[in-house]
């Protein structure tokens, strides 16, 4: 059940933390960005990850303030401190709702990485500020047979957006019910490295199948919703759940798996511990699943 005593309890400790500071990360990776990664991960909390290829560097829906609509509450600070990164190449917002489009977030990478590219799916930008950065609108499937988006190279990088089983708008009611559009996943290819970011999703057995005939995808970043006592893949309309995550590590078929989207607005660790017990428990190849700390990285080298 989705709703639940549970989620009673962090509504209640969410509103407490609205008058102390998000706690500390300790042992912060001072030197994310190396010469010899081949291919690394860093999960800053919630959805954002610092996604390195070879020589590029990517974020993903990047959220840095304290707050989310000045209502949620970070329970942890981001997982990396802005200052030990020289360049940020290009930076993709997948959705619009308001813990994946910050705009404090989006002026705080415009200050400091002004030559930044910004991808994000058509339909977003009516909730894009004036940021002086390079624009990039995808667009998206024409119909719901049709799985894959616009292409576009960038710095020798392939962005692809991808359909995600989600929903659009900025305030919860409006994409609910009369604007759908503004929302996507990610393929991005570099050199021999393929990622796929999920975005916010539904499970599609024949969407993520189809990705994984159609690319070899080295890592898997896909977003749920924590739920320790559910057993079915998703909440049936726009989020998965873990067990959700592992049917779309299957059909995808890649090498190594990073659920994300969990923990910003609750104690992490103590679902982190959940997640591995719970796909240790169902005999999947736990080497191959990630679940790290935010802060943590996942690194490949060459």
């Amino acid at each position: 059940m989705f709703i639940s005593c549970q989620s009673f309890i962090d509504v209640g400790d969410n509103m407490v933390r609205h008058f102390s500071k998000p706690a500390k990360i300790k042992n912060k990776v001072k030197n994310p960005v190396r010469d010899e990664v081949k291919l690394s991960a860093l999960w800053v909390g919630h959805a954002t990850f610092l996604l390195q290829i070879y020589d590029r560097v990517i974020f993903i829906d990047p959220l840095f303030t304290n707050n989310v609509a000045q209502v949620l509450r970070r329970y942890t600070e981001p997982g990396i401190d802005l200052n030990t990164i020289d360049n940020i190449d290009m930076t993709l917002i997948s959705h619009s709702h308001m813990d994946h489009l910050s705009h404090g977030s989006i002026a705080e990478i415009e200050k400091r990485y002004p030559e930044t590219h910004l991808l994000f799916p058509a339909g977003a930008e009516e909730f894009l500020q004036d940021y002086d950065l390079e624009f990039h609108r995808m667009n998206l499937p024409e119909n719901q047979y049709e799985y894959i988006g616009e292409s576009k190279i960038i710095d020798s990088v392939m962005i692809t957006a991808v359909t995600s089983v989600h929903w659009g708008g900025r305030y919860g009611i409006d994409g609910k019910f009369w604007t759908n559009d503004g929302s996507c996943g990610f393929i991005i290819q570099y050199k021999d490295v393929t990622v796929y970011y999920t975005s916010d999703t539904s499970y599609d057995d024949k969407l993520f199948k189809y990705i994984g005939d159609k690319y070899d995808i080295d890592l898997l970043l896909v977003n749920i919703i924590y739920c320790e006592d559910c057993k079915e893949p998703d909440q049936g309309s726009s989020h998965i759940y873990p067990m959700g995550a592992m049917k779309i590590f299957e059909d995808t078929k890649a090498k190594y798996m990073i659920p994300a989207h969990y923990g910003l607005f609750t104690d992490a660790n103590v679902q982190r511990k959940a997640l591995k017990k719970m796909y240790h428990t169902n005999d999947y190849n736990i080497s191959k699943i990630k679940i790290l700390k935010a802060g943590e990285q996942f690194s490949i080298n060459k």
